[in-house]
Parts: C-alpha cells; structure tokens; sequence
C-alpha cells in the first residue's frame, strides 16, 4: 500500500471516530445547556420579575422580591417555621440516621445472625415507592386499625395522640419515617464500601487481637470516611428537598411544611417569581456552608487508597 493510500486510511479512521465521539456527547452537552444552564439562567431571571395581574404577564420588579424573601423569613410565622423546620432534618439526617446506617452495615458485613433477613428488611424501603411506604406507615399508627396504636392504647393502657394531626407529634412521626425509609439507601452506599474493604488489613487487625468496636472506629470507618462524607453531604442537603414526607404523611399541615413544600405549593398560584428568589437566596447560602462542611469533613481522615 502506498504511503498517500495509508494516509488516506489513517485520516478516514480518525474522521469516523471523531463523528462518531461527538455524537455520543452531543445528546449530553445539549441536555446540560438546556435543562440546567437555560433552566438556572431563566430562573434567575424571573427572581427580578412579578406577575402583574391587569396584563397577565410577567414584569421587571428588580429587587422587590429578595426584599420580601428576607422580610417575611423574620416576620412571616409560616415561612419562619417552614425553615426551621427543613434546618431540622440536617441533623436526623447526618446525626441519627447515618450512624445507625455506619451500624447497621458493619453488622451487615460481619455476617451477625440473621444478616440476610435484616439486608431484605433495610433495603425494601428503598425499592417501594414514596406513596406506597407513606400510606404503609400511616397504616401502622392508625387509630381505627393500626397494630401500633392498639397495642399502645389496649394493651399497655397509653392514651395515644393523633400521630399525624397534632403538633408537634406530627414532626417527630415525619422525622421517624426519614430515619426509617433512609437506611436503606444509606446502607447500599455503605455496605458497598465496607465491603471492598482489603481483607488483608482486616486480617491483620484480628491477629493483632483488634475486638469488633475497635475494627469499626479505628479500621472501618476511616478507610470509607469518603463515602461516609459524601453521604452526610447528601445528608446535607435533604434541607432543600424533603418535600414529599410532610405532603403524604400530614397532608402538608402548616406547621410540618418544608422549604421544598412551600416552594411546591406556591407553584400552583402566580407566586413562582418570589418562590424563584426564596430558593435562590437559600442556595447561595447553603452552598458555601455545605463546601465548608465538605472542606471540614475531609480534615478528619486523609483519604485511603486500597
């Protein structure tokens, strides 16, 4: 083959192969520009607007809006406790409900009787979907034909409250099913890392006579200190989401709403322009807190390579 015919081959493969990586990143690209560029740039956008209700449409307000956001979080008693409330979810989250999943899956891993039972039970609230587990514990602690009401009423003689209608019962039967429906997800990430842990580390530590709590404090727990990190972040973050629990568990009563559900209820109405800025003004806040627990977190452990 002549060298002009090989060039030709040459420049024809690396054509083909160019064609077809742009292909393969363009459907990526697009779906970044267009649903979280263009999405967040309208977005900021509308923060600077309000709905005028004699044209229909949508006009320049320029602050009006993060004025108002920061004069109804200090006055507006529903939004103040919507807040607050959505604050309160970090530390069940990251403090209650992380440690029990670090627990429950070094239990998982160290083969305790009853493993495989236990595994099914952790993992089936992260399969079922939302609805379907909310009315499930719903059922539970109902008043008419819930096992747990009964058993707290007729048997142990308690005088048993409206679980999900009184304050602040209601919060705390919210922040109960979080830990419940969340060690699931919290266990697949942590199982998976414990157990890509290098035997022969584990090995040495039990020739050494390491008992088991030392091995998770002093073996386990700093080799998936990544791991752990990334999920107290997404722990973190639950202040900006949890939408759907107080919806479905309290029927979205004032006094359990969130950040998120205020957000969500507010869309039905023409408030979506000030709803825009409240969101805007909480994530250029929770950003830099959640980088500067991020930074902090990573103090802790140096990050192992096994």
């Amino acid at each position: 083959m002549s060298g002009t015919a090989k060039g030709k081959k040459i420049r024809s493969k690396s054509w083909r192969t160019n064609v077809f990586i742009i292909c393969m990143l363009a459907y990526p690209v697009c779906q970044f520009a267009v649903f979280w560029i263009g999405t967040n740039l309208g977005a900021i956008l509308m923060s600077f607007q309000k709905f005028d209700w004699d044209t229909g449409t949508y006009v320049w307000s320029g602050l009006e809006n993060y004025v108002r956001v920061f004069r109804e979080i200090s006055g507006n008693q529903m939004v103040r406790r919507a807040v607050i409330n959505s604050l309160l979810y970090m530390p069940v989250t990251c403090f209650i409900s992380l440690p029990l999943s670090v627990l429950f899956s070094y239990f998982l891993y160290k083969k305790m009787p009853l493993a495989g039972a236990f595994r099914v039970i952790f993992f089936l609230p992260s399969i079922v979907p939302v609805v379907v587990l909310t009315k499930s514990f719903t059922y539970v602690f109902d008043s008419s034909i819930g096992p747990v009401d009964h058993l707290l009423r007729y048997v142990l003689g308690f005088d048993t409250p409206a679980w999900f209608r009184e304050y602040p019962v209601s919060q705390v039967m919210i922040f109960v099913y979080c830990i419940w429906a969340g060690l699931g997800y919290n266990i697949i990430l942590l199982s998976g890392a414990i157990s890509r842990l290098p035997q022969e580390v584990m090995e040495y530590g039990r020739l050494e006579g390491v008992n088991m709590t030392k091995e998770l404090f002093t073996i386990v727990i700093p080799l998936i200190w990544p791991t752990i990190t990334t999920t107290f972040l997404l722990g973190c973050t639950s202040v900006f989401t949890v939408m759907l629990q107080p919806l479905m568990l309290t029927g979205g009563e004032p006094n359990t709403c969130t950040i998120a559900l205020l957000i969500y209820n507010a869309v039905g109405g023409r408030e979506q322009s000030y709803m825009t800025s409240f969101g805007l003004v909480l994530s250029l806040i929770g950003v830099p807190v959640i980088m500067l627990i991020r930074w902090g977190l990573g103090k802790i452990f140096e990050d192992a390579e096994f």
